[in-house]
């Protein structure tokens, strides 16, 4: 279970209780905070993130080399599973496999990637 984030913000009732989310919505939040998160730039977990360092947006290969490095960064997230399926306008659409449910998520990377 963790807390959810929307709009980069922690998620609350109109009574102020935190929204919580589980299972997919859970792995899919995960997944896309360590593919929108610098490696290194989260002050309080240095290893959170992706690490896109010499990665350009021009690059011939930039959809292969985006799936690896989110795979690696996504690796600790428990029974989650990703594959970047493809990358156009460096808009990442990454497929979220959690236990048996399965969905997919774009990630804009026009901040991250120059």
């Amino acid at each position: 279970m963790d807390v959810k984030v929307a709009n980069g913000d922690i998620a609350m009732t109109a009574s102020g209780d935190y929204l919580y989310i589980t299972d997919i919505e859970e792995a899919v939040q995960r997944v896309r905070i360590s593919a929108l998160t610098m490696k290194g730039d989260f002050v309080y977990d240095r290893e959170l993130g992706t690490d896109y360092r010499g990665l350009s947006a021009d690059d011939e290969m930039l959809c292969e080399k985006l799936d690896m490095l989110i795979k690696e960064s996504c690796a600790d997230i428990c029974d989650t599973q990703v594959k970047v399926q493809s990358c156009e306008n460096l808009i990442a659409v990454i497929r979220v496999s959690y236990r048996n449910n399965e969905t997919t998520t774009e990630v804009d990377l026009s901040g991250i990637l120059q």
